[in-house]
């Protein structure tokens, strides 16, 4: 009772939060010049995504306009963005930045792992830089 509780309100909070859910169907519109945060959810299997909640909470609080248009893909066999985005695990979450993929988190992980190198580079946004070379 308690994880189906869980699962009501981390979805409550993430289809109140302004996040994008596509399907394989659907498009998504990559602006050069901004940064898209991706996150690819497995819907059979939600209870694995737990960290990954907790992280985009945690990170939506410091970068709210970052995850403002957060975009959630679900499992699909046919979806492009899996292929393309090289995601072999789910759940698994992308930052992308001009043609580049800056950061990928996929499977089994801790919120630290998650929240470490997120911060590391949407820190840099003040600078208008997202870049993993220092």
């Amino acid at each position: 009772m308690r994880s189906l509780s869980f699962i009501i309100i981390i979805s409550f909070i993430l289809s109140t939060s302004s996040c994008n859910h596509f399907k394989a169907t659907d498009k998504i519109q990559f602006n050069h010049d901004v940064v898209h945060i991706i996150f690819f959810s497995d819907d059979s299997n939600y209870s694995k995504e737990a960290a990954y909640y907790d992280a985009i909470i945690e990170l939506k609080r410091d970068f709210p306009s970052e995850f403002n248009n957060m975009k959630v893909l679900t499992t699909d066999k046919d979806n492009k963005y899996y292929k393309f985005f090289e995601i072999d695990r789910y759940p698994a979450i992308v930052i992308y930045y001009q043609d580049e993929i800056l950061v990928k988190i996929n499977g089994i992980v801790t919120k630290e792992e998650i929240i470490t190198p997120f911060s590391k580079i949407l820190s840099h946004q003040t600078n208008k830089e997202y870049s993993t070379k220092e």
